[in-house]
């Protein structure tokens, strides 16, 4: 990363906020790259957009179903179990996939 980077990056989530109509400042970058880092390095590379892709998933389905149950996972959550689960993915070969 370049000095220049965050700066970049945040003109960048302003204007894919802006362009998708969401609220600004609607994205935690530091989450979502904490995220993608931990599946990319735990798990494969690929799996960090995908990973990041279904936290926000996730997180639309929870907001559309409306208020939550108290023992649900709370929305804040999803980001860290996503994360939680990366750190202690073993690798294909030590669980015998095949």
């Amino acid at each position: 990363m370049t000095q220049e980077t965050p700066t970049v990056l945040a003109r960048w989530v302003e204007a894919v906020e802006a362009e998708l109509e969401l609220p600004a400042g609607s994205v935690d970058v530091t989450e979502v790259l904490d995220l993608a880092r931990d599946a990319a390095h735990h798990v494969a590379r690929p799996a960090a957009p995908v990973t990041t892709y279904l936290v926000g998933y996730a997180r639309g389905l929870a907001a559309g179903a409306g208020p939550r149950l108290p023992d649900d996972q709370p929305d804040d959550q999803l980001a860290a179990q996503a994360s939680r689960l990366a750190l202690g993915w073993e690798p294909a070969s030590t669980r015998g996939d095949t």
